[in-house]
């Protein structure tokens, strides 16, 4: 925490414009950041179920114990982070030590042991769980990092649009490597080894690149003792309505992409189906990305919020309509690029709302709720589909029924339909008053 009057630390004081190459270093970190996501979000489940044989209904639950476990970590690492005399380079530090072990837990994961049963069970349980613990550090610390550079007036929006943009380009990289992960007959596993060590090693790299990009502190702040933090978060409207708005989408919108390895091999009988599925979805997020940037800048953010809803949803509707379309998947993508940037836009806006408010800065905090939201969110929709393949009657290597594929269509599109709905209700109400600093 920082106080914003005379005493706050010289860190915190409004710096001129952040550098583009800067922004741009910083940004590159979430390519490494969604390699390692994409591929645990699209992949740990399948991998679960069709390659070390544990059931749908617990492999569901392994991913939910995994992103919860993360989302807790994070308000404890947020509160240290606020709590630190010099947050820069604290971050800094954090990125450098701990992009390597995360690195390292991840690539350990797909090595498969060859046990089966309860043994493998409590092996990939293990990993998730040190595989996660290390990675919620450097989440914390590279999303903080975020704060300290969009001080300036549209920092948010462009820096938000930026780091989205390296997100879609390792998307892209996730789904090009796609059949190493459904398609285990193709190369005997091998390709899946090369494909993961490289993973760990882009994690690695991008996020030094992005420790290395941070701007540096022009003198030694002084420490601020914090206080009053849950009065600050209860008191900030903003960051409470984004909160809710984290939860509801991250609880059913990844229903639709986790769900594509499943339909590529039930439904559509190709495991290239897959891979074809999440280029799209990336490639439509990318190329929409520089006109949700335009938007933003012009329009205020719950238009453009709405706007992108409504495209998810009608994206959803042109899936369900023309079953497996992938033109209602590019649709969902375009729309979904404009919700994942403005959700980093707008907790920039509300750190800043509540230090003009209360003429106290948090940074960790708010960032860290956000992630803890968005992880319980996660991992509560892991678990979530992982009984709704159980229901849908899927089991390994059994083909599907033409009315158990209908279902896992149905379920792909009409869980993230009632999400996208619901978030459009919420950010379309009015917008609640101010409430008064004390």
């Amino acid at each position: 925490m920082e106080q914003a009057a005379a005493d706050k630390p010289v860190d915190a004081v409004a710096a001129p414009p952040i550098q583009r190459v800067r922004m741009l270093g910083y940004a590159s970190g979430n390519f490494g950041k969604n390699v390692l996501a994409s591929t645990m979000d699209f992949f740990l489940l399948f991998i679960l179920t069709e390659r070390w044989g544990v059931s749908p209904a617990v492999a569901g639950l392994v991913v939910m114990i995994g992103l919860v476990w993360d989302g807790l970590c994070d308000p404890l690492l947020g509160r240290l982070l606020d709590r630190s005399a010099d947050r820069l380079v604290l971050y800094r530090r954090l990125l450098f030590v701990g992009a390597p072990v995360v690195g390292l837990f991840f690539a350990i994961f797909f090595v498969d042991p060859g046990w089966r049963g309860s043994a493998i069970l409590v092996w990939a349980i293990a990993i998730v769980l040190l595989f996660r613990t290390a990675y919620s550090v450097c989440d914390v610390a590279h999303n903080a990092l975020m704060m300290r550079m969009t001080r300036a007036p549209g920092a948010a929006t462009t820096l938000s649009g930026l780091r989205y943009m390296f997100s879609c380009l390792g998307a892209l990289a996730v789904a090009h490597f796609a059949r190493a992960f459904v398609d285990p007959a193709d190369d005997g596993g091998y390709g899946l080894f090369v494909v993961t060590g490289f993973a760990a090693l882009a994690y690695v790299a991008t996020l030094w690149l992005s420790a290395a990009a941070a701007p540096r502190p022009v003198a030694v702040p002084r420490v601020s003792a914090p206080r009053a933090s849950l009065a600050w978060i209860l008191g900030n409207r903003p960051l409470l309505l984004l909160l809710a708005l984290g939860f509801a989408q991250a609880l059913t919108l990844p229903f639709f992409a986790r769900s594509f390895a499943y339909i590529g091999k039930g439904v559509m009988h190709d495991a290239g189906w897959t891979g074809r599925a999440l280029t799209t979805l990336a490639l439509s997020q990318l190329v929409a990305l520089p006109a949700w940037m335009a938007i933003a800048r012009r329009t205020g953010h719950r238009q453009v919020l709405g706007l992108a809803l409504a495209m998810i949803a009608a994206g959803l509707a042109l899936f369900a309509t023309v079953p497996a379309a992938i033109a209602g998947i590019a649709l969902f993508g375009i729309g979904n690029a404009g919700l994942q940037m403005m959700i980093w836009v707008l907790l920039s806006a509300a750190i800043d709302d509540g230090e003009r408010r209360t003429g106290v800065r948090f940074e960790g905090l708010p960032v860290a709720l956000l992630l803890l939201i968005l992880k319980l969110g996660g991992g509560l929709s892991g678990a979530l589909l992982g009984q709704g393949l159980a229901w849908v009657g899927w089991v390994v290597a059994t083909p599907l029924a033409v009315e158990s594929g209908a279902n896992l269509l149905t379920m792909a599109w009409s869980v993230p339909l009632i999400g996208a709905l619901a978030c459009l209700v919420m950010v379309t109400r009015p917008a609640p008053k101010a409430t008064p600093a004390v």
